[in-house]
């Protein structure tokens, strides 16, 4: 058993760092007590203070959970509360089909007992199976669970079970379980969106901003620069307007990165910016540089503009830029590695976060950055916001029906904050999760919600303690262009985008021929009943058609080919699958069966193929204009 115990400890310490933590302060099981009868399964475990035990009868419940478990049979992840004794764990990893087990187990000693009863470390190791302690288990966490490849589109498969009864005494935990899982799947779904137009005109726009990026000054020069230690992110929140006096005593003490958003706030108040960043691609973002004026764009360090901005937003800004690069694959086919990457998060916010941790920054300090209502309910920006304190663009489309309550900035109770904020602040959660060994954050808003990593003070204390106000902070210097190497980007701009057409062309060839088979009996088929259908469909044809739409579905996992078209794909895609996923998890213990699930998978990837060759076709299209 101490064998299993040490096997399993090496393959966490590399794969579950807290866990492993938290087990090595166990020095033995005291609160819980393990019985073990002939059979070497038939292992119980008593709680010594109820007296309450896991199992009734530990063989026998087992192979009842496992009975019961068969519905689940094809299911690629599956997450447990409770990990018992381990068996019932064991055996579902024998699934072929199951790719990750989640198990969320709210008693370290009891992970400590199963540990040592069981050798999990190959499992652990692969990420087959993931033991979280309640405790650990953050929005964060969950959001990383989400992302994992083999996870994303079943994510609506999603349910929590209960390996043993004796865990439905957890209500509470298993409910704050269930509110950040079910929370973080929202999210992960929203993040792929739904729009096929919205990736399409980011790659319409980055393409037109080609030349211009390349006449921006590259990304990677700004690792260059001397900053002074601390960074601070100015975000335009309801709060930021009480810390603009303190902002600008410290100006010349500090990097300022600055939304887009807060720059006419910042000129109203003399305040200039190191750094300016813009995510968005929305014609509507070139008002924040429109309404201030040139001089003051001269005096701004640079600008730190996403390429796949809109045309006007980089017209309009007259002072130095950087068209950065985000971490889509279509940008990074084209190599301009010095231009990227940055803009993994959903606001300027975030990309100026992670700006911040790019160029070296020991401490980052955040203000305007409530994430929430004002403290009266009715403000969602600054004083001084060109759209409004109370913006109703923003207002719009976040209804008051989808509000949700978040902790308070002191964490002494709740605000009123919406599912986009939300989001937000979880992408700052993980960037503040990943980025703690070498920057620390400080969230000075004093207002809004709290950002779970951050230290939570406030703005004047922060800087009372940090600033040295002797040492005045060295100003962004560029090098000039260099034009021989733009001249070589713009040639490798034109070569991808023909391989990139060369490529579509391939595809929409296959799509094409393969979506005619499939309309052709589907069409037919669709005249008549369901009962019909399994009598008179030719399944040896359905069938072998169903082989031809699997095989042309692992070309997503062609790098080259997931590089070139993923970004427009993924919407509609993931949407799509995260549906289908339902009809392949289904177990046939008929004839019958096994063919109306042919059906089903036949019929739902008719429109699968159908959406697929229009993004495709709609991406050759933007691709030819700039051939």
């Amino acid at each position: 058993m101490e064998r299993n115990y040490r096997k399993n400890l090496d393959a966490l310490y590399g794969k579950n760092r807290e866990l492993w933590e938290r087990l090595r302060l166990v020095e033995g099981n005291t609160r819980y007590e393990v019985f073990a009868g002939r059979d070497p399964i038939d292992i119980n475990i008593l709680e010594s203070a109820s007296r309450l035990t896991l199992y009734t009868e530990p063989i026998a419940d087992t192979e009842n959970k496992i009975n019961e478990f068969h519905k689940y049979l094809k299911y690629p992840f599956l997450c447990l509360f409770g990990i018992g004794n381990g068996f019932f764990i064991k055996a579902l990893l024998g699934r072929k089909a199951l790719e990750h087990l989640i198990i969320i187990e709210p008693e370290i000693e009891i992970i400590y007992i199963a540990l040592h009863i069981n050798d999990f470390s190959k499992e652990i190791n692969s990420l087959r199976l993931i033991v979280l302690h309640a405790d650990d288990l953050t929005s964060d966490l969950a959001m990383r669970i989400c992302k994992m490849d083999k996870i994303v589109v079943y994510l609506k498969l999603y349910n929590l079970e209960l390996t043993t009864e004796y865990y439905s005494k957890y209500y509470s935990v298993i409910t704050k379980v269930n509110k950040i899982m079910v929370e973080a799947i929202y999210q992960s779904i929203v993040m792929h969106g739904n729009d096929l137009n919205d990736a399409l005109t980011g790659l319409d726009n980055f393409l037109e901003n080609a030349d211009d990026m390349i006449a921006s000054i590259p990304f990677i020069d700004f690792r260059s620069q001397e900053y002074s230690q601390t960074a601070v992110i100015v975000a335009t929140g309801p709060s930021l307007t009480k810390q603009l006096k303190t902002l600008k005593e410290i100006e010349e003490f500090v990097t300022i990165i600055s939304v887009d958003a807060s720059l006419p706030i910042l000129e109203r108040h003399d305040i200039t910016p190191d750094i300016v960043t813009s995510l968005e691609r929305i014609e509507l973002s070139a008002e924040f540089y429109e309404k201030t004026s040139e001089a003051f764009h001269k005096k701004i360090g640079c600008f730190a503009i996403s390429a796949l901005a809109h045309q006007r937003v980089i017209k309009a800004i007259k002072g130095q830029k950087s068209l950065i690069l985000r971490p889509f694959g279509y940008m990074q086919v084209f190599e301009l590695h010095r231009f990227g990457y940055a803009g993994i998060g959903m606001s300027a916010a975030n990309m100026a976060y992670e700006i911040a941790y790019i160029t070296g920054h020991k401490n980052t300090l955040l203000i305007g950055q409530d994430l929430a209502y004002s403290s009266d309910g009715v403000s969602t920006h600054a004083s001084g916001h060109i759209f409004g304190e109370k913006d109703e663009g923003f207002l719009k489309n976040n209804k008051a029906e989808n509000d949700l309550y978040l902790p308070s900035w002191d964490n002494s109770g709740t605000v009123r904050s919406n599912a986009t904020w939300q989001m937000f602040r979880n992408f700052y959660i993980q960037n503040i999760t990943d980025a703690k060994e070498r920057m620390t954050t400080y969230n000075c808003t004093e207002g809004g919600c709290y950002i779970d990593g951050a230290i939570h003070k406030p703005f004047i204390t922060v800087i009372n303690t940090l600033i040295d106000r002797t040492k005045p902070k060295k100003h962004l210097a560029f090098a000039p262009i260099d034009e021989v190497m733009a001249t070589h980007d713009r040639k490798k701009i034109k070569s991808v985008i023909n391989a990139m057409i060369k490529e579509a062309d391939k595809t929409i060839d296959a799509l094409s021929a393969l979506l005619k088979d499939v309309t052709k009996i589907a069409l037919a088929l669709e005249k008549i009943t369901l009962a019909e259908q399994l009598k008179t469909a030719d399944f040896k044809a359905i069938e072998k058609l169903n082989i031809r739409i699997d095989r042309f579905k692992t070309r997503l996992n062609d790098p080259l080919f997931a590089k070139y078209f993923w970004e427009s794909l993924r919407a509609i895609v993931i949407n799509q699958e995260l549906n289908i996923a339902k009809i392949v998890v289904q177990i046939a213990s008929t004839i019958e069966e096994k063919n109306r699930i042919s059906l089903e998978f036949l019929f739902a990837h008719r429109m699968w193929l159908f959406t697929v060759l229009g993004a495709i076709s709609a991406q050759k299209e933007i691709l030819l204009k700039y051939a």
